[in-house]
């Protein structure tokens, strides 16, 4: 019964005799990764295999000594000096920005371009007030036209309707343009935003069709009352009081009002 020497991956294993050393030929074993003779079949293991010796290379690993940077004190001082130089350059030109370029900046073109764009609101907030007057004749001209029997189409009632809240919405955002330029004579702009009439013609529309409201009209008018308009899409109606309380809110105050009127009474 001879011992027969078989490499594999490198390794050579000892098969201890014949028959099994047939069965390897015949490729009825194998040997697994772990030194095993295995049945091809069964996947059992047959014998625990003796190594005889190692045939894999040994690999010489190559150990490489850094060396340390020479010191070149010259060159050294020069990178120090250029280096100081840079970071004075830097420290001077962030205090000329913050000392000097800024306020500048501030003083010869933003508070300018500020006065400016108060000046253009101001006016364009005069000739608001003259279109808001105009398409508020209008649109009392075509509701009662609506009423006295004219035909409409869709498309047509909705641009109608639409005006009706457009003007509206020009009313309540007013409030706050006039507080902005330092005008609080909102008296007949609040009676008209607060007239039962007029608040319950608004809530129907804005009840009847949701999509009357442009995107940005819709988000000035949630910007201003500060909610939203529709919860589960059924509208929460806007109220009078909400409206006084955006005008108290810019100083506006109701009672002195009536207190004074009372007594010039």
């Amino acid at each position: 019964m001879a011992e027969h020497n078989v490499p594999y991956n490198g390794i050579i294993y000892i098969i201890p005799n014949d028959e099994l050393y047939q069965k390897y030929k015949n490729s009825e074993v194998f040997i697994d990764k772990y030194g095993r003779l295995i049945d091809f079949k069964s996947k059992k293991v047959i014998k625990e295999l003796e190594q005889k010796g190692d045939q894999r290379p040994v690999i010489q690993r190559k150990v490489v000594m850094v060396q340390p940077p020479e010191e070149h004190p010259i060159r050294d001082a020069a990178k120090q000096a250029a280096a100081d130089v840079a970071y004075d350059y830097v420290h001077r030109a962030v205090d000329w920005t913050f000392d000097v370029g800024i306020p500048r900046l501030w003083h010869e073109y933003i508070v300018p371009f500020f006065h400016r764009t108060k000046e253009v609101m101001t006016s364009k907030e005069l000739k608001a007030e003259a279109v808001l007057a105009k398409s508020k004749a209008s649109t009392d001209i075509a509701i009662k036209q609506q009423k006295a029997g004219t035909k409409m189409t869709q498309e047509e009632a909705d641009a109608e309707k639409q005006k009706v809240l457009y003007y509206w919405l020009g009313m309540l955002s007013s409030l706050k343009k006039l507080h902005d330029a330092g005008e609080m004579d909102i008296d007949s702009i609040l009676t008209q935003l607060t007239d039962p009439a007029m608040l319950k013609r608004v809530n129907g529309f804005l009840s009847e069709n949701p999509n009357l409201l442009e995107t940005d009209k819709y988000i000035v008018l949630h910007g201003l009352l500060g909610r939203d308009l529709y919860e589960e899409q059924q509208l929460l109606s806007i109220r009078a009081a909400e409206i006084t309380a955006l005008a108290e809110k810019y100083g506006y105050d109701p009672r002195n009002d009536k207190m004074e009127d009372n007594h010039n009474g």
